[in-house]
């Protein structure tokens, strides 16, 4: 990592790009989510507990065509998870154990937090929006082959710079300023091995619901368990997420205070 009393060290950085070890993030996440199981079920129980909750009710509710009342719950969830993902990422970067019993509280943070979830789901919205409109297009011939071919290509600039961004994650967990110039400068040549990581992370999920639905139909299981055991699977590979977001952070970008100390660094002349 940089030294941050030389400020030069910043400026051999931009040159100088890490490269991420993909698998030791991999594999330092995953037995960091074991190793510190108990505590994290200290850090999240109640939120967490809510999260499972509404999203057994959510998938109930599926084809019961109540949309309002889905979309609320979608709203819920996505306050819910950015308090866990939160305290996760102080918990990893930060070392912080917050006291008390009910660790959950909506504020300033969680806003900024979510505020960076919603800009890099806007970075998909291009690609998105000309898929559908190439959709619409298929009678047009060499038109719509021509739209296609730039959805296509906007869709991988998107992705591109959607897990780049991926950083800002932590970076608002941990109240750093929103440095988009640094993260794309520690992210440079990095691209691959991040989406490496989120990829990799996220394999035993696959199986892990393959093995599900296997026993759910072997075993006709019924409904509500194969989903409460399904969204506890999906908390527990979502946490092990957000650690290898935090093990990126840390290893590419820096100790907390380096986006800020970076914004305070005078140009070069």
């Amino acid at each position: 990592m940089s030294d941050l009393r030389n400020p030069m060290s910043e400026y051999r950085d931009e040159f100088n790009p890490k490269r991420l070890d993909v698998l030791a993030a991999v594999r330092e996440a995953y037995s960091g989510a074991w190793n510190n199981a108990g505590e994290m079920l200290r850090l999240i129980w109640l939120p967490g507990v809510l999260y499972l909750a509404l999203n057994v009710t959510g998938a109930m509710l599926l084809g019961e065509g109540n949309e309002l009342l889905r979309a609320l719950i979608d709203l819920a969830t996505l306050f819910l998870w950015s308090i866990i993902a939160i305290a996760w990422h102080r918990f990893i970067l930060l070392n912080e154990v917050p006291q008390g019993k009910y660790q959950i509280r909506f504020g300033r943070r969680e806003m900024r937090f979510i505020a960076a979830s919603l800009f890099l789901a806007l970075l998909l919205m291009p690609g998105f929006f000309l898929s559908v409109l190439t959709d619409g297009l298929q009678d047009m011939g060499s038109a719509a082959a021509l739209i296609g071919f730039a959805a296509t290509l906007l869709a991988f600039v998107s992705l591109y710079f959607l897990v780049r961004f991926l950083l800002l994650l932590p970076a608002a967990a941990i109240d750093e300023p929103f440095n988009l110039r640094m993260i794309l400068e520690r992210t440079r040549g990095n691209f691959w091995r991040l989406l490496a990581v989120c990829i990799l992370s996220s394999l035993p999920l696959i199986f892990a619901y393959l093995l599900l639905l296997n026993l759910f139909v072997a075993y006709e299981l019924p409904l509500f368990i194969a989903i409460m055991i399904s969204a506890v699977i999906l908390i527990f590979f979502a946490i092990v997420n957000v650690a290898t977001l935090s093990i990126a952070y840390r290893e590419l970008i820096g100790p907390p205070g380096s986006l800020a100390a970076d914004m305070d660094r005078p140009d070069p002349i």
